[in-house]
C-alpha cells in the first residue's frame, strides 16, 4: 500500500511545474517552522503562509495551490495548535487554521468557524469572498444546533455583524440576507442599507418571502417596509403595506409622506386596491375614489382610435355565407339573443356606446325572455362602467318598467356602473335602500328614488336579488356597517327564496372581503343552521359558502375556530363550506401543506370509489351465480351517479382551491399546471369537471399555448360538463388579449356546436371575453408587476368559477347574471403618464418582456425584446414598461396604471447642448 501511495505522489510531483514544486517545498518548510518552539520563527512562518494564500489565485472549479499543498499538513498543524503551551501567536495561528479548515472534507466539523471564534483578529476579509461564504454557511449550521440545544449564541451574533458588514460593503447583499434569514436576525440589515444598495436588498427579500412559511414571510416583508420607510421611498413602502393588508401601515405611510405630489401617486395606488384613508384634501380624496378613471380610460381609447362600436357579426367574424344562412333561417333564439347581450356588454365595457343597448335599449330588451331581460337591462351597467355621472341617468328609464326582471336588471346595472368608484352622495345606496329596507318609511310620500319608485310593498324577490348584488359590486372591499345592515335584512328574511339570500351572502362577502369580520361570518353560519334539508341541497348554497370564504380570504390559520363551527352543518353542504373556507383562507400563499392536504382528500375519494366498484362487481358475480341478478336500470344508475357526484362536489372546490393557493408565483403556477394534468387523467367526474376552470384561474388573461391546447382538447370531451367548463375557460384565459389562436378555435367550435344551444351560448360568451374592452381590459387579479393581489377581483372571478361548477342550473339556467361578477376584476391594462396637474403627458416608453434581475450585480436591464411607444400604452401579461428618456422621473416604482411624472432638474436636452456649443 505504501509503495502504491509513494508512486502516486511521485507521479503527482512529476506533473508539477518547476515553479509549483518550488512553492510546494517552500510551504512544507513553512509548515515545519510553524511548529517551532521559537515564537519569532513561528510568527514569521505564519505571516508568510498568510501572504502566500492571500496572493494565490484560483478558479470556480479548482482549489488555490497553496491550500492544496498545505492540505496534507492540516491535521499536524491542528494537533500542534491544541498542544501549544506558548500562546503568543495563538490568534494568528487560529486565523490561518480557520482558512486551512476549508479543505476539511467533513461538513459537520465546522472548524473554519471554530478557529475563527478562537482567534481575536477581527479582520474577516483577509481570506477573500469564498472564505466568507464558507464561514457564513458554518455559522448558520452552528446557530441552528445551539438554538436547538438552547445554548448561548452571543459570540455568533458578534461574528454575524462582521460578516453582514463585509457583505454589504462588497455588494454581496444576497449573502448578507441569507445569513440573517438563517440566524433569524433580519432586522440587523436595516442600518446597513443606503441609497446604493437598498433596492437590491429589498428585491431579494421580497423574492425570498414567497418561499418562506407563515409568519416568517410577513415578518420579512415588514423588514422590507422598514427599509423603504427608512429611505423615505413612500410608494415602495405603500406597496409592501398593501401586500401585508395592514391598514395601520398604509395610514402611517400616507401621514409620513409630506410631498403633495408623491401623496397623489400614493392615492392612485390606494385607489387601485379600493383603499380609502381619511384626508381633508379634496383632490387627494377624488383620486382615491377613482372618480376620474372613466376619463383616463376614454383618453386611452381615443388615443388608440377604438371609439367606433362593433357589431356582433364583426365580433363573431362571420363570413358572407354564414351571414346569408342566418338571415335565411331568421333564427331569433332567446338563448342566442342572451349570448349577444353578454358579448356586446363585454366588448363595449366602459366605452359608453354600443350598437344595441345605449341608443334603443327597449327594443333589444323585449327580444329576451323573462329572466333574460334582467341580464339585458344589467348589460347597460357594464357598457357605462365607471361613468357615474351620466350612467345612472341612462338606466333611470328602466326603473319605470312594469317588468320586474327589467327593474332588477336596472338595479344590478346601477351597482356595475359604480364598481371601484366611490362618491360622496352615495347614489347606489340611496337607490337600493328603498328596495331592500321595507321598514324605512320616513317621508315616504315626499321621497323618491332615482327611478321614481314609491310602491315599496311591491318589491319582488328578483328585484331584491338585483339590489343585493348591486351593493356587493358597488361597495366591494369597503366593509361599511350600513351596507351590512341592509344585506342582513335580506339574509334574515325567512320569506325570501334561497336564490336571493345566497346572493346577499355573496355580496356581504364581497363588501367584507379579507377582513375576517366575525359578525358577518356568524350571520352566514346562522343562516346555514336554519336552512331545511331541501335548501341545503340547492345549487345556490355555493354562493353562501363563497361569501363566507371571501370574508376570510387570506387569513390562513385564523380560520380554525370558524372551521370547527362549520362541522355542525350537515353533509354534503358542510364539506362544501369547509373546503371553500380553507382554500379561500390560503389564497395566493402557495402553502405546500394545504396543497398536499387537498390532493390527499381527492386521492382518498378516488380509492374509496375503487373499493365500491370492486364491491359492486363482487355482488354482481355472487348474484349471477345464485341466479338472482337483475341488471340495474339506466334511470337508477343515473340517479346513483348524480347522488355520488353531489356528495363529491366539494372536490371540485378543492381543485379550484389548488389553483387559488398556488397561482401567486410562477413556480407554484407551473407545479399546479402539472398537477392538473394528473387530475385529468386519474380524477373522478367532479374533479375532471373543475380542472378546466382551475386552468382558467391559473392563466387568467394569460394565453399560454400549452393551456390553450389542453382546453381545446377538453372542449370536445364526451362529458358535456367538462366541455362546457373548457369553453368558458378559453374565454377567461384569453380575456382582453384578442389572441388569434383562441379566436380561431372559438370560431371552429361555433361551427362544430351550431346545433347545440348550450355549447354555442358558452362559445359566444368566450368570444365576448376574448375581445373584452376591444383588447384594452384584462381580468387578471394581479397588478403592480404581479406583486399585489386584488382581493375584490379574486372574489368576482371565484363567483363566476363557482357558478360554472354547476353550469346547467346557473349560467345555462336562470342565474346567468352571475357572469357580471367579472366586472369586479375588470381594469384597463394601460400605462398613462400625467404631469403634476394630472394632465396627460406624451412621453417615450419602452415596453418589453419582464426580466427577473433579483440577486444580479450592477444595474441589469429589467426588460428584454422591447419596443418603443408613446404613452399611453397597453401592457400585456408579463410585460413591463420603463421610460426611454431621462427627462422625467416617475413617482411610482412600477410603470403601470396612472403614473405621475416629475421633471428631472438635472436633465439637459441634446438640442440645448448643441445650441450652447
Amino acid at each position: 500500500m505504501t509503495n502504491k501511495k509513494s508512486k502516486k505522489n511521485d507521479e503527482f510531483e512529476i506533473q508539477l511545474s518547476e515553479e509549483d514544486l518550488k512553492l510546494k517545498s517552500n510551504l512544507e518548510l513553512l509548515a515545519e517552522r510553524v511548529q517551532d518552539n521559537d515564537t519569532k520563527i513561528q510568527k514569521q512562518s505564519l505571516i508568510s503562509i498568510r501572504d502566500i494564500i492571500k496572493t494565490a489565485t484560483g478558479s470556480m472549479t479548482s482549489i488555490p495551490k497553496p491550500l492544496k499543498f498545505l492540505m496534507p499538513h492540516y491535521q499536524t498543524l491542528k494537533t500542534h495548535f491544541s498542544n501549544m503551551t506558548n500562546k503568543a501567536n495563538e490568534d494568528l495561528f487560529a486565523d490561518v487554521l480557520s482558512c486551512l479548515a476549508m479543505t476539511n472534507p467533513d461538513p459537520n466539523a465546522r472548524e473554519t468557524l471554530h478557529f475563527k471564534l478562537v482567534s481575536k483578529i477581527k479582520e474577516i476579509g483577509t481570506w477573500g469572498h469564498e472564505y466568507i461564504k464558507h464561514l457564513s454557511g458554518e455559522l448558520a449550521a452552528e446557530w441552528d444546533i445551539r438554538k436547538e440545544k438552547k445554548e448561548q449564541v452571543k459570540d455568533l451574533e458578534e461574528l454575524t455583524h462582521q460578516l453582514v458588514q463585509f457583505d454589504m460593503k462588497h455588494n454581496q447583499e444576497p449573502d448578507a440576507c441569507d445569513l440573517l434569514l438563517e440566524t433569524e436576525q433580519l432586522e440587523l440589515i436595516v442600518p446597513y442599507c443606503d441609497e446604493n444598495n437598498f433596492g437590491r436588498v429589498c428585491n431579494y427579500l421580497i423574492a425570498a418571502s414567497q418561499f418562506l412559511p407563515e409568519p416568517e414571510d410577513s415578518q420579512t416583508l415588514l423588514i422590507v417596509y422598514k427599509i423603504f420607510t427608512h429611505m423615505k421611498k413612500w410608494a415602495h413602502s405603500l406597496r409592501i403595506a398593501i401586500k401585508l393588508n395592514d391598514m395601520k401601515l398604509i395610514e402611517e405611510v400616507f401621514e409620513s409622506c409630506k410631498d403633495n405630489l408623491e401623496k397623489k401617486q400614493l392615492c392612485f395606488l390606494m385607489g387601485r386596491q379600493l383603499i380609502a384613508v381619511e384626508t381633508e384634501d379634496e383632490e387627494l380624496e377624488e383620486i382615491m375614489n377613482n372618480s376620474k378613471i372613466s376619463e383616463y380610460f376614454h383618453t386611452l381609447i381615443d388615443d388608440l382610435e377604438l371609439n367606433e362600436p362593433r357589431t356582433v357579426e364583426e365580433i363573431y367574424k362571420l363570413g358572407d355565407e354564414e351571414r346569408r344562412q342566418r338571415l335565411e333561417k331568421n333564427v331569433d333564439s332567446a338563448k342566442q339573443n342572451l349570448a349577444t347581450t353578454f358579448v356586446n356588454a363585454f366588448v363595449h365595457a366602459g366605452f359608453g356606446t354600443d350598437t344595441i343597448m345605449v341608443e334603443d335599449g327597449n327594443r333589444w330588451l323585449h327580444r329576451n325572455k323573462e329572466h333574460g331581460k334582467m341580464s339585458a337591462a344589467a348589460s347597460l351597467g357594464m357598457i357605462l362602467l365607471w361613468d357615474v355621472d351620466d350612467g345612472l341617468s341612462q338606466i333611470d328609464k328602466f326603473l319605470y318598467s312594469k317588468d320586474d326582471n327589467i327593474k332588477a336588471g336596472a338595479l344590478l346595472s346601477s351597482g356595475m356602473i359604480n364598481v371601484g368608484v366611490r362618491s360622496e352622495c352615495d347614489p347606489v345606496m340611496a337607490l337600493i335602500s328603498d328596495y331592500l329596507d321595507p321598514d324605512d318609511d320616513e317621508d315616504e310620500e315626499e321621497e323618491e328614488s332615482i327611478g321614481g319608485e314609491k310602491e315599496k310593498k311591491n318589491v319582488t324577490p328578483k328585484m331584491k336579488t338585483g339590489g343585493a348584488i348591486a351593493l356587493g359590486m358597488a361597495y366591494a372591499g369597503s366593509a361599511r356597517e350600513d351596507i351590512f345592515e341592509l344585506l342582513s335584512i335580506v339574509i334574515e328574511d325567512p320569506d325570501l327564496p334561497i336564490e336571493t339570500v345566497a346572493q346577499a351572502c355573496l355580496s356581504l362577502g364581497m363588501v367584507y372581503v379579507g377582513t375576517g369580520e366575525s359578525q358577518c361570518t356568524s350571520l352566514i353560519l346562522k343562516t346555514f343552521y336554519e336552512l331545511s334539508e331541501e335548501a341545503l341541497n340547492d345549487t345556490n348554497i355555493r354562493y353562501m359558502a363563497l361569501g363566507m370564504g371571501l370574508i376570510n380570504l387570506g387569513l390562513q390559520e385564523k380560520i380554525e375556530m370558524t372551521l370547527e363551527a362549520v362541522e355542525a352543518i350537515p353533509k354534503p353542504a358542510g364539506d362544501y363550506v369547509a373546503m371553500t373556507l380553507e382554500t379561500c383562507a390560503y389564497a395566493g400563499t402557495g402553502n405546500v401543506l394545504k396543497i398536499q392536504k387537498i390532493l390527499h382528500t381527492i386521492i382518498k375519494d378516488l380509492e374509496r370509489e375503487k373499493i365500491e366498484v370492486e364491491k359492486r362487481e363482487e355482488e354482481r358475480k355472487k348474484q349471477e351465480n345464485e341466479g338472482t341478478y337483475e341488471k340495474e336500470s339506466e334511470e337508477n344508475r343515473k340517479k346513483r351517479t348524480e347522488k355520488k357526484d353531489k356528495e363529491r362536489e366539494f372536490l371540485s372546490v378543492g381543485v379550484i382551491g389548488l389553483a387559488l393557493i398556488g397561482f401567486s408565483e410562477d413556480i407554484g403556477s407551473e407545479m399546479m399546471l402539472r398537477q392538473m394534468n394528473h387530475l385529468l387523467q386519474y380524477g373522478l367526474s367532479p374533479v375532471r369537471r373543475a380542472v378546466p376552470l382551475a386552468l382558467g384561474l391559473l392563466c387568467m388573461s394569460n394565453p399560454s399555448i400549452l393551456v390553450i391546447e389542453t382546453l381545446s382538447r377538453l372542449s370536445h370531451d364526451n362529458d358535456s360538463a367538462v366541455a362546457h367548463a373548457a369553453i368558458l375557460a378559453m374565454g377567461l384565459v384569453g380575456a382582453g388579449t384578442t389572441n388569434a389562436r383562441i379566436g380561431q378555435l372559438l370560431r371552429q367550435l361555433a361551427q362544430y356546436y351550431a346545433k347545440e344551444p348550450n355549447h354555442l351560448f358558452l362559445v359566444r360568451i368566450s368570444q365576448g371575453l376574448l375581445y373584452l374592452g376591444k383588447g384594452t381590459l384584462a381580468l387578471s387579479p394581479f397588478y403592480s408587476d404581479g406583486f399585489l393581489l386584488h382581493r375584490v377581483a379574486v372574489g368576482g372571478i371565484l363567483a363566476v368559477l363557482y357558478s360554472a361548477l354547476d353550469m346547467k342550473q346557473t349560467i345555462l339556467g336562470s342565474l346567468h347574471y352571475n357572469l357580471y361578477w367579472l366586472v369586479s376584476a375588470i381594469f384597463p391594462k394601460m400605462l398613462l403618464t400625467v404631469d403634476e396637474n394630472l394632465e396627460r403627458i406624451k412621453t417615450s416608453v419602452r415596453v418589453g418582456q419582464a426580466v427577473d434581475v433579483v440577486g444580479q450585480a450592477g444595474q441589469p436591464r429589467t426588460i428584454t425584446g422591447f419596443q418603443t411607444h408613446c404613452s399611453p400604452v397597453l401592457l400585456g401579461f408579463g410585460e413591463r414598461a420603463e421610460l426611454s428618456v431621462k427627462e422625467f422621473i416617475p413617482l411610482s416604482p412600477v410603470l403601470e396604471g396612472i403614473v405621475i411624472l416629475k421633471k428631472n432638474e438635472n436633465f439637459k436636452n441634446k438640442n440645448e447642448k448643441k445650441k450652447k456649443k
